[in-house]
């Protein structure tokens, strides 16, 4: 059974996906960087949303 942070988290990621404003590659970062153990911290999120689509920042 999920917890109650998994639940919250999948319906954040489900209604992003929805969304026209985040590609598909950027909901998979957050999924993988939500899913992991470690406590993400603003700078993973920072890492995410500032990358031009399907690029990197090089």
């Amino acid at each position: 059974m999920p917890t109650l942070q998994q639940q919250i988290a999948e319906q954040f990621l489900a209604q992003l996906a929805e969304s026209k404003d985040i590609d598909a590659e950027k909901i998979e970062q957050l999924r993988a960087l939500l899913a992991s153990n470690k406590k993400p911290k603003a700078d993973d999120f920072v890492k995410i949303f500032s990358q031009p689509v399907g690029g990197d920042l090089t």
